[in-house]
């Protein structure tokens, strides 16, 4: 509930998957679902979909949230998912593309992706442009605030290290609620966008466009952020 609460409201970002969805009617799947704030978004807009995490306590939460809504949350491993259904569009968000640390997680990702798709079928995700962030070492800082479940409002800081050779940010997140503070640490792999147009070539995709935002702004080399959009060749 928390996480929603610190996560959630991105409005923006849903509407770009729900407008994408529409123009590729079909069986929708959001693979690294969590919680199922995007999946959630397009289903109750009626857009027919299914989510993959690999966190059963978030997926039993995204169950609670789905009510009577006819959402399928499936508990897998996005790099080893099988199943007979294919989907007219795939998708991940919130970075999750850069959790897969690896070349081999990265190839097995999107392994399971082309395989999923209808033939035609689209795959978008976003991700940060490392050559459009500030990859320095920092030391803690203030991040921002969230008001929890209960109403307090949480301080949260953090502090990053690059590990430049393998690609690999490390990030370091406390979140203080005055009476308590929790630590959680998370890594991602800063993929550069020209290797990143390989590795989806390489598996079979074709690259329809790229965007800078999620109002479509197109993407320019230094641009933070990069949304791209594939089709199944």
């Amino acid at each position: 509930m928390n996480y929603d609460l610190e996560f959630g409201g991105e409005t923006d970002k849903y509407e770009f998957f729900l407008q994408l969805a529409k123009k590729n009617p079909g069986h929708v799947l959001e693979l690294a679902c969590g919680t199922g704030l995007a999946t959630l978004y397009l289903a109750e807009r009626g857009v027919q979909i299914s989510g993959v995490d690999i966190v059963e306590p978030m997926l039993a939460y995204a169950r609670v949230k789905a009510k009577d809504l006819p959402v399928a949350f499936i508990e897998a491993d996005a790099r080893t998912f099988e199943s007979d259904q294919r989907f007219s569009m795939i998708f991940l968000t919130g970075n999750a593309f850069q959790a897969f640390l690896s070349d081999e997680d990265q190839q097995a990702l999107l392994q399971t992706a082309y395989n999923h798709l209808e033939p035609g079928g689209i795959f978008a995700f976003e991700m940060r442009n490392p050559d459009g962030n500030d990859l320095s070492d920092e030391e803690e800082e203030h991040w921002g605030t969230f008001v929890d479940v209960d109403g307090v409002t949480v301080k949260v800081s953090g502090s990053q290290t690059y590990d430049a050779e393998k690609q690999i940010m490390h990030w370091t997140t406390v979140r203080d609620w005055g009476h308590r503070q929790t630590t959680s640490r998370i890594a991602c792999r800063f993929t550069d966008v020209q290797t990143l147009q390989q590795l989806l070539e390489k598996q079979g995709f074709t690259l329809e466009n790229q965007y800078a935002n999620w109002d479509q702004t197109p993407f320019q080399p230094s641009s933070p952020m990069v949304i791209s959009v594939c089709k199944k060749g």
